[in-house]
């Protein structure tokens, strides 16, 4: 992620055919959202600013406030009328006006209410808060605008960069590290940033470490929608989507999400509804998917299906393609109650762990890593021939990664052989 001026973000560096499915975002509601930013001494500024124009206050030429004295009380008595306090005052106030919190009448030289302000101080939590949200990131911008300005000020700190950064960390870090990288001076300069954010309700201190706030990540969230022209999910988005969509979804998620994700989709449907969708989606996607598919019905991640998910588990292992997936999930009794997985079904899954295998590192070490280097070599041609078998759409990579990177020549000669019964050239995989 890069800067763009004056303080957004913009993506970089990243391939045009990254993935459709990121992470989830866990973000509390709409009303506990509004509560925490009112809490904010921020917002109580803003407010403030909202009470004070009710009536109609007169602006000058720029749209600005005519009496500056007056304006410069409603935002703090303490605050000396100096000209860098009056300059970033008025940065304050331009803010409150390209978010429609304020509305400036230049025809009558006045500045009311907007419709920023209507929806921040209305009774729809959602509204209020996206409106605050579009406040915040300008105030951000602003921050970012101002250090432009500022040669003293370290470019990694201002505004938006220095929260995007700390979300980031992925939770609390002390404020040491944050200026590790930075001049001498960077400490004391971080200390004011998070002082000010801390101020705006996007920021917590907690001795000496700092973190990103509930409403923090919810301004870092649409920064990087932003950013990556990407949609990045919020826990519980999923609650209406058709199961491949569920499970495409779950493959890129944390473990730790993908239970509520899951129990907010079952709450949706009846369980039984929802172990029919999942198995009928097993064969549509990827591994990843699939073995998600898979732990929910075994319950890896919480009893979102109960027994009905085990049931469906065990009527698996006679599935042709998936059966050995299944069996690898069932407990010592449920075993004894089932037959064997076929071959066909073994050889299904070890392309579907080498598939994923691939996908985390180079094909050299995926071939290690899933066994195929070192074994007898009366084994390893049987074991080849029957990979071009399976039907798995990506048998043909597994067989062309052997081809080109698998050190033992008996191997190599027999992933061509079974290669050639599958279409398409033979090719290094990339």
């Amino acid at each position: 992620m890069e800067r763009q001026h004056p303080g957004r973000l913009q993506r970089t560096g990243i391939p045009d055919d990254e993935p459709e499915y990121l992470p989830a975002v866990r973000l509390p509601s709409a009303a506990e959202l509004l509560a925490a930013a009112q809490e904010s001494y921020l917002h109580t500024m803003v407010r403030a600013q909202i009470d004070w124009v009710r009536a109609g206050r007169e602006v000058d030429a720029d749209g600005r406030p005519a009496d500056c004295p007056a304006y410069l009380e409603t935002i703090g008595k303490h605050l000396a009328q100096d000209p860098e306090t009056t300059d970033g005052a008025l940065r304050f106030w331009d803010v409150m006006v390209r978010t429609g919190v304020l509305h400036v009448d230049a025809s009558r030289s006045l500045a009311w209410p907007g419709p920023g302000a209507i929806a921040l101080k209305g009774g729809d939590a959602q509204s209020a808060v996206g409106a605050w949200r579009d406040f915040l990131i300008e105030y951000l911008v602003a921050c970012g605008e101002k250090a432009e300005d500022d040669p003293d000020v370290p470019k990694e700190c201002p505004g938006i960069t220095f929260i995007v950064d700390l979300y980031a960390h992925g939770g609390p870090v002390p404020v040491d590290r944050l200026a590790s990288n930075l001049d001498a001076g960077a400490p004391t300069i971080i200390e004011l940033h998070s002082n000010a954010l801390i101020h705006a309700g996007l920021v917590e201190r907690r001795g000496p470490l700092v973190g990103v706030t509930p409403l923090g990540k919810l301004v870092c969230h649409t920064l990087l929608q932003e950013a990556t022209g990407m949609t990045i999910p919020v826990l519980g988005c999923y609650a209406d989507a058709d199961a491949v969509t569920l499970l495409n979804a779950l493959a890129a998620y944390r473990m730790e999400h993908i239970g509520d994700e899951a129990q907010g989709w079952v709450h949706a449907r009846s369980v039984e509804a929802g172990v029919a969708e999942i198995v009928a989606a097993l064969h549509e996607v990827g591994p990843f998917a699939r073995r998600a598919g898979l732990d929910l019905l075994a319950g890896t991640f919480g009893a979102q299906f109960g027994q009905e998910g085990r049931n469906a588990l065990v009527s698996l292992t006679a599935d042709p393609k998936l059966g050995a997936l299944a069996h690898g999930l069932l407990t010592p009794e449920e075993k004894r109650q089932v037959d064997e997985p076929s071959r066909a079904a073994t050889m299904w899954a070890l392309v579907d762990l080498a598939e994923m295998s691939a996908a985390t590192r180079p094909f050299p070490e995926m071939l290690q890593e899933c066994g195929y280097v070192g074994q007898p070599a009366d084994k390893m041609p049987k074991l080849v021939d029957g990979l071009a078998d399976t039907e798995h759409p990506w048998a043909v990579h597994l067989l062309d990664a052997m081809i080109a990177h698998h050190p033992e020549a008996v191997v190599v000669e027999a992933a061509r052989t079974a290669r050639r019964r599958l279409p398409g050239p033979e090719r290094e995989p990339a």
